[in-house]
């Protein structure tokens, strides 16, 4: 799990460190994973400043699954990524299961429903499987003037989400062989991409509606609402800072 200074506004300019009902969004996106089921152990990598407060937030998660908070200095989600799995070396035909904690309210569901699809799947057909859901926005194609020249049929596109479980060795082979431009771009389809560039096939399974990405103070006003009607039962407390 990548966690990074990425908005000068959090605190500790970490989007990740955000309180969504006193629990920052790391320890519920941790949570899911150890509440999984399906996941042997959690690698958080943060900056080194930043591995006491994580670590900290992220301790006394109920079972009895391992969270290790790893400093590195890369500048990047891709980069840290990459510095775990260089850390860890896990077997090439292992899964590998990257969650980014700004998707705070996956659920533990959603992490066994992508290491499942993966399980099920040929490996020599599948690298990876993301969770996605269908684009309902109107799609328009402009030109360089930004004149709106075509509305494009929306019914094969999706928008693509966290956790996202990886067969590690092609995982690990799309990391190495990346440009560090490559690894710094943020998003959820920055590794799937860098998957399919080297020959990966991806497959998907269906986010439910509650899993987006809270980037924003405005994104937790949309969390919290949905909190608020039942989209997660996790009504943990932060731990005693």
């Amino acid at each position: 799990m990548p966690v990074g200074h990425d908005d000068r506004l959090a605190p500790a300019g970490c989007a990740a460190l955000r309180p969504l009902r006193e629990v920052p969004l790391v320890r519920r996106a941790v949570g899911a994973l150890v509440r999984s089921g399906v996941v042997d152990a959690v690698v958080v990598v943060t900056p080194p400043a930043l591995v006491e407060p994580v670590g900290a937030l992220v301790a006394g998660l109920p079972g009895d699954v391992p969270v290790e908070v790893l400093a590195a200095q890369e500048n990047g989600p891709g980069l840290r990524v990459r510095a775990a799995l260089r850390a860890r070396r896990p077997d090439a035909a292992s899964t590998v299961v990257v969650h980014d904690p700004l998707f705070p309210l996956a659920p533990a569901a959603l992490v066994r429903a992508v290491v499942a699809a993966l399980d099920g799947a040929a490996q020599e057909q599948v690298a990876a499987v993301v969770p996605v859901r269908p684009v309902t926005d109107t799609l328009k194609r402009v030109d360089e003037d930004d004149v709106v020249t075509a509305t494009v049929d929306r019914e094969g596109f999706r928008m693509v989400y966290s956790p996202q479980a990886y067969r590690a060795g092609a995982l690990v082979a799309a990391l190495e062989a990346a440009t560090e431009a490559d690894l710094r771009d943020p998003g959820a389809d920055v590794l799937p991409r860098l998957v399919q560039t080297g020959g990966g096939r991806l497959s998907s399974v269906l986010a439910p509606g509650e899993v987006f990405r809270v980037g924003t103070a405005d994104d937790l006003v949309l969390a919290e609402a949905m909190l608020h009607v039942g989209a997660d039962v996790d009504d943990e407390r932060a731990p005693a800072r």
